[in-house]
C-alpha cells in the first residue's frame, strides 16, 4: 500500500513540474504584453508541446521574439522625445520633424 502511495505521489510531482514547464512560454507571453492571435499561437503550441515536443520550443522561440503593445508604444515613445529634442535644438526642420513624426505614429 505504501509503494502505491509513493509511486502516485512522485506521478503526481512529476505531472505538476511537466504542467509548470508547458506554462513557461505562456507566462513570457503575459509578462511581455504579447496579446491576440500572437498568444493565442503560443498557448497552443505550448499546450501542443505535451505531443509533439518541437512546437513548445517554438512556442517558446515566439514568445521571447515577439514583441507585446507596451513595448511598442514605449519604444515609439522614446523615439518622439529623441526627435522633439532634435527640433527643439534645431538639428532638423519643422517639415522633417512633422514627416518623421507621422511616420512613427502610423
Amino acid at each position: 500500500m505504501g509503494e502505491v502511495l509513493l509511486f502516485f505521489f512522485v506521478m503526481f510531482l512529476l505531472v505538476m513540474i511537466g504542467l509548470a514547464i508547458i506554462c513557461i512560454p505562456i507566462m513570457i507571453a503575459n509578462e511581455r504584453g504579447i496579446e491576440g492571435s500572437q498568444k493565442t499561437l503560443i498557448i497552443v503550441l505550448s499546450w501542443l508541446g505535451i505531443f509533439f515536443g518541437v512546437t513548445w520550443f517554438v512556442a517558446l522561440f515566439l514568445s521571447l521574439l515577439w514583441r507585446g503593445e507596451e513595448y511598442c508604444c514605449a519604444d515609439n515613445l522614446d523615439k518622439l522625445e529623441k526627435l522633439s529634442r532634435l527640433y527643439k535644438e534645431k538639428a532638423i526642420t519643422k517639415e522633417e520633424y512633422e514627416k518623421l513624426k507621422s511616420k512613427l505614429l502610423n
